[in-house]
């Protein structure tokens, strides 16, 4: 049981001093909001649970559905909850930061998700599936939840940047990005169709290459 917790929570404790490192002085300044974003990311896991139950009933059943009635699904019966929550979260918590700097809002918006994808890796696979789930959310679901968090937190860097009214745009899109991103992860996998599998892992390869580029970008970018 320790060594499946351990393992289910090791993703976690990778990001958080990843990032936690890209801005030191800010990570130590800002720590005891951090662990907020944290335990609001946690409990937000389960919310979103709630309403992904409730509102599903509401879809056909995947077993019954062609891929575009999938994905409709894995968008706006899952996506649209888990990111929309992310990014209310990542949104005001900003509001109190009255200095951001480089990294703030993207800190910010990678910590709301390992929260969330931390809770529900142990509440809702690790505790059930075991060992060998926990090894295989480490490098696809865990890492997915980072990489919708990075493209978010990206936009949302630009939003508050942003004196024109360009900045409605960024923000429209630091939330449909995630949206799509991460609905179209899920939709390869309901079925557990083998060639939507394959594409699946086609899609996550472009997708995490896509993401190390942009998180290089990021850190190349100069200070302001």
């Amino acid at each position: 049981m320790f060594l499946n917790l351990f393992v289910a929570s090791l993703p976690a404790f990778i990001f958080i001093i990843s990032f936690a490192l890209l801005d030191k002085k800010f990570t130590r300044k800002h720590w005891l909001t951090l662990l907020g974003v944290l335990l609001v990311g946690a409990i937000g896991s389960y919310i979103c649970y709630r309403f992904e139950m409730h509102f599903g009933s509401y879809f056909k059943k995947v077993k019954d559905s062609n891929y575009f009635e999938v994905l409709f699904y894995a968008l706006f019966g899952v996506a649209i909850f888990e990111e929309g929550y992310k990014w209310i979260v990542s949104l005001g918590t900003t509001f109190f930061d009255k200095h951001l700097r480089k990294y703030s809002v993207l800190i910010y918006t990678v910590f709301a998700s390992i929260g969330f994808a931390w809770f529900e890796n142990i509440a809702y696979f690790a505790l059930k599936y075991g060992i060998r789930t926990s090894i295989s959310r480490m490098f696809t679901a865990f890492p997915n939840h980072i990489c919708n968090a990075i493209w978010m937190g990206y936009l949302l860097t630009l939003y508050s940047k942003c004196k024109t009214k360009k900045k409605w745009l960024y923000l429209f899109l630091s939330l449909v990005v995630p949206i799509l991103i991460h609905g179209v992860y899920n939709s390869f996998l309901y079925q557990g169709n083998i060639k939507l599998m394959n594409y699946h892992a086609i899609y996550v390869l472009i997708m995490y290459t896509a993401t190390v580029v942009l998180m290089i970008r990021i850190i190349k970018e100069p200070k302001k």
